[in-house]
């Protein structure tokens, strides 16, 4: 998948999420209304129902799966939806949301980022990069979890947010298994740090148990295409 393609993608669930979790902010803080911020109350505060979460959903994935203009590769199709795709070509998104309806302060993020070896990029958002043949090329990304999904390193002093997404396309440039782990231990770091909570791209709340299994079928991808090879 395209770096574009991805970008798309990952705002549609970002506007999904955002919603959601500002919604439950909203409900945990209407007795300090006051203390609302700025940079969070830019989200909306209308809670979508189902048919409008689906339209959404359904809407971003004919962007994902329909050519875009020449830019894109000829051999790109529509199995790299969201979770939905065969286990060896996918994207996997984690959410840590906050779980107390405080949010996440920008200082303090990027005191996490740092510590979790994260990097400012282009495009706004921060990655885990590594270096390949002299290159430099992102394994995973750490978005904000309200559109447009970018971070301001500048202004974080004044920023806050009530989550994150991290999210993992596969394959991606070192061992999918290896980029699995360290994609999942370092969500679970910064939910530790900021007490969030672990959630999955439709809001549910992601247990140890249904990360092993999406593990195990990463390792059983990689196992049927050493075979077929």
């Amino acid at each position: 998948m395209s770096d574009l393609r991805l970008i798309l993608l990952l705002l549609g669930i970002g506007v999904i999420l955002g919603v959601y979790a500002w919604t439950r902010f909203q409900q945990q803080n209407r007795r300090s209304a006051s203390r609302t911020p700025p940079a969070v109350a830019r989200a909306s505060a209308a809670e979508p129902d189902n048919a409008d979460i689906e339209q959404e959903l359904q809407r971003m994935e004919r962007l994902v799966s329909g050519r875009e203009p020449e830019t894109m590769d000829a051999d790109i199709g529509t199995e790299a939806e969201a979770g939905t795709g065969s286990s060896a070509e996918r994207l996997l998104v984690i959410s840590v949301v906050a779980a107390d309806g405080e949010p996440f302060a920008g200082e303090a993020l990027l005191k996490a980022f740092e510590h979790n070896k994260l990097r400012f990029s282009d495009k706004g958002i921060f990655e885990r990069v590594v270096i390949h043949n002299g290159r430099e090329l992102p394994v995973f990304g750490v978005a904000n979890l309200v559109k447009p999904g970018t971070f301001a390193p500048q202004d974080m002093a004044n920023f806050t947010t009530p989550g994150l997404t991290l999210f993992l396309q596969l394959p991606c440039p070192v061992n999918a298994v290896d980029a699995f782990d360290d994609f999942v231990k370092t969500a679970e770091r910064l939910a530790v740090e900021f007490g969030g909570e672990l959630r999955d791209e439709r809001h549910k709340v992601l247990t140890h148990q249904v990360l092993m299994q999406i593990r195990e079928s990463i390792v059983e991808a990689r196992f049927h295409s050493g075979v077929a090879s």
